[in-house]
C-alpha cells in the first residue's frame, strides 16, 4: 500500500502574551487541527513577545484562513486588546514536523502553591511533598494547561476545594480541572463535553494520572445528563455558554455549594455578575490577570 505523507500549513502568529487565550481560540473556530504555543514565559510576563502556531490541512483554502484571522484579530480590538504589532507568517510542514516540534515549547509549569502541570514525555520529581504532579497530554489540539483562563479557574479550585466534594466540570476538555479537583480532594467527579474529541482527549489524561479513578466521563451539552447535585461546579466555557449554564445550576448544586465560571473576559464582567445574581447565586470571589476573570459564587437558598 502506498504510504502518504500528510502535509500541513503552519500559521503562526506572533503576538503579545496577552491575547494567547483569544488567538487559540480563533484558530480552533477556523478547524485548526493542532495548536503549538511559545508560552514559556508566559506566567512571568504578560508583554513577552509569544508565538502561536494553527495547524491546518493543506487542502484547506488557506488564504481564506488568512483574510478571516486577520478580521477576527482586528475585532479583538473591540474588547480592549491591543493588536498593534501583530505579524502572520505561513509555512508548509510534513506529518513527522507537526508532531514532533510543537513539543520543543511544551515544558513543566507550576500553576499554583500546589499544582505543577507535567507533560508525559518528560520526568518530573516534586521539589516538595505538598506538590501535586498533573501529568498530561495536550494532543496538538486541546492546549497545554496554561491557558490564563485554565490558571484562574485552578487557583480558585485549589482555594475553595476542601476534600469529599462532588464535583461538576463542565466543558470539561483536556479533563485537567477534574483531574486537579481529584487529586485536591474531591470524592467524585462527573466531567461533560459536546466535543467526542474533547473526551478522547480527557480519557487519555486519566490514564496518564493513574491516582485518579474517581471521574467519569460523558458526552453532553451542559448538564442535560447529570444526575444529582454537585458541591461544586467547573465551568471553563465562553460567557455565551454560562448564560445557557446557569439556569440549570439551581436543580444541580447543593445548598451552599459553588460554581466556578472562567473564561470570561473583563470587559464582560458586570453583564455576567448580573446574570449570576438574577440566578439567585451569591458573588464570593473574583480573581483576574488582568483580561480574564473567574467568578465564584455561592448558592445560599435551597430551590
Amino acid at each position: 500500500m502506498e504510504d502518504f505523507d500528510l502535509q500541513w500549513d503552519k500559521l503562526t502568529i506572533k503576538a503579545s502574551n496577552e491575547l494567547q487565550a483569544p488567538i487559540e481560540n480563533i484558530l480552533l473556530d477556523l478547524d485548526a487541527q493542532g495548536i503549538e504555543k511559545d508560552d514559556t514565559e508566559f506566567l512571568s510576563n504578560q508583554d513577552k513577545q509569544i508565538n502561536i502556531s494553527g495547524f491546518f490541512e493543506l487542502q484547506q483554502e488557506i488564504s481564506n484562513k488568512l483574510d478571516l484571522i486577520k478580521k477576527k484579530l482586528l475585532e479583538l480590538e473591540k474588547y480592549g486588546f491591543n493588536t498593534q504589532g501583530i505579524e502572520l507568517v505561513s509555512q508548509i510542514i510534513d506529518d513527522e514536523t507537526w508532531k514532533n516540534e510543537w513539543e520543543k515549547y511544551y515544558h513543566v509549569q507550576r500553576i499554583t502553591n500546589f499544582l505543577t502541570i507535567v507533560p508525559f514525555w518528560e520526568e518530573y520529581r516534586k521539589t516538595k511533598d505538598s506538590e501535586i504532579v498533573i501529568n498530561l497530554d495536550p494532543q496538538q489540539a486541546f492546549g497545554t494547561g496554561t491557558h490564563p483562563t485554565t490558571i484562574l479557574t485552578l487557583q480558585a479550585l485549589e482555594s475553595h476545594l476542601r476534600g469529599n466534594e462532588r464535583v461538576f466540570d463542565v466543558g470539561t476538555g483536556t479533563g485537567v480541572l477534574s483531574i486537579a479537583a481529584s487529586l485536591l480532594g474531591a470524592k467524585e467527579i462527573y466531567a461533560c463535553d459536546i466535543e467526542d474529541d474533547s473526551l478522547i482527549s480527557a480519557k487519555r489524561n486519566l490514564e496518564l494520572n493513574k491516582k485518579v479513578t474517581n471521574v467519569e466521563l460523558e458526552l453532553s451539552s451542559l448538564l442535560d445528563k447529570a444526575k444529582g447535585k454537585a458541591d461544586l461546579i467547573l465551568a471553563n466555557v465562553l460567557p455565551e455558554v454560562q448564560a445557557m449554564l446557569l439556569p440549570q445550576v439551581e436543580a444541580h448544586l447543593n445548598n451552599n455549594g459553588m460554581i466556578i465560571m472562567s473564561g470570561i473576559i473583563l470587559e464582560k464582567e458586570a453583564a455576567m455578575r448580573s446574570l449570576i445574581k438574577e440566578n439567585g447565586l451569591e458573588i464570593m470571589e473574583t480573581l483576574s490577570d488582568g483580561k480574564w476573570i473567574a467568578i465564584t459564587a455561592k448558592k445560599t437558598q435551597e430551590g
